[in-house]
């Protein structure tokens, strides 16, 4: 929903870039919402940006005035009111646009010439959009994009989503892309990532795939969620509209398994005792001297064997296979051996 504040600044002309695209966007899909934000006296009173041409300001205050809210005839026209003033705003954005981006060597007004493009995916299959810029959008079905062409503009790209889509964004570090989903914006340089936003679902949801995306509510003043969510590989974003709140499941990177011993093993010289004793030693030292004393490499993941220990007398002439046998019955682990080496997991 929309805030009141944020309409005001629009027509105070003290929004940011962002902000105007989020008032035109909610109110093209939302016209009916002018009823309530606009009122009789709103409409009396409503004077156009100062900065319009008076021609132009003039022409666009007379088509709305014809169709003002009439005392009495208010639920029959407020439709029309809505629809007119809705186009005011869209016009009111362009025109401002187009002056700001007015190109003096080539006297062409390059915001003035954009239009809204929509895909829409009524299939039961996956449909692939080619953007300007390169990106890809793999959009599933009841799904559909728009987005402004042209597609590129002097300082972003942007795409606007509903339902779910899998974007694969080319690089351009001058030019954020910036992906808005009911009330999350994404924005990224480069990578690959996935965002679903059903209207009908109380959630939305954002994933990354590949590189990094930074997320943020769109309406940062009334969220309850205010923060820059920093998204890695493997992580994904839950946003609850009911409750304006996100988490995020971050996926632990891959556990690399650990060779036992010292790093250069065959630099050190070891002469194992006739005896040896292990007394509530941790797994890990226990592999160590083991792989130092029998001059064998043996692996394991840290995690398998977190907290376990071992206590135990042997002789230099018990074999390795027997001892580590021993180890791993007593600690539910399982000993595999390839090609000379030891591999300890835990069981399963």
């Amino acid at each position: 929903m929309m805030q009141r504040e944020l309409i005001d600044k629009y027509f105070r002309n003290e929004c940011s870039d962002d902000e105007k695209q989020q008032v035109l966007e909610y109110f093209q899909n939302n016209p009916e919402e002018w009823n309530k934000y606009i009122s009789e006296d709103d409409w009396d009173n409503f004077t156009t940006n100062e900065e319009l041409d008076p021609g132009l300001t003039r022409k666009l205050f007379k088509n709305v005035s014809r169709h003002s809210f009439k005392k009495g005839n208010r639920a029959k026209t407020a439709w029309l009111a809505a629809a007119v003033l809705a186009g005011l705003a869209i016009g009111l954005l362009w025109y401002q646009a187009g002056k700001k981006n007015y190109d003096a060597k080539s006297g062409a007004v390059s915001g003035a010439l954009a239009q809204m493009a929509e895909r829409r995916n009524a299939s039961d299959t996956l449909m692939r959009i080619v953007l300007d810029d390169g990106s890809v959008v793999i959009l599933s079905p009841n799904s559909s994009i728009r987005f402004y062409e042209p597609f590129v503009s002097h300082n972003s790209r942007m795409v606007y989503l509903w339902g779910k889509a899998l974007f694969k964004v080319a690089g351009d570090k001058a030019r954020p892309f910036v992906v808005y989903s009911d009330r999350l914006a994404t924005t990224v340089l480069g990578t690959h990532f996935t965002v679903q936003a059903f209207a009908e679902s109380d959630v939305i949801k954002v994933k990354l795939h590949q590189g990094k995306v930074q997320v943020a509510a769109v309406d940062t003043i009334h969220e309850k969620w205010k923060d820059k969510a920093i998204l890695l590989p493997g992580d994904e974003l839950t946003y609850n509209k009911l409750t304006m709140l996100a988490s995020i499941t971050r996926k632990a990177p891959a556990e690399q398994m650990v060779k036992a011993g010292p790093a250069n093993r065959e630099m050190h010289t070891v002469r194992r005792p006739d005896w040896y004793t292990f007394d509530i030693s941790p797994l890990a030292e226990v592999f160590d001297q083991l792989s130092s004393y029998y001059q064998v490499d043996i692996y394991y993941y840290p995690s398998d064997i977190q907290n376990k220990y071992f206590s135990g007398r042997m002789h230099k002439t018990d074999t390795l296979e027997t001892i580590l046998n021993d180890i791993a019955v007593l600690n539910q682990l399982t000993i595999e051996k390839q090609q000379g080496h030891y591999f300890i997991r835990k069981k399963n």
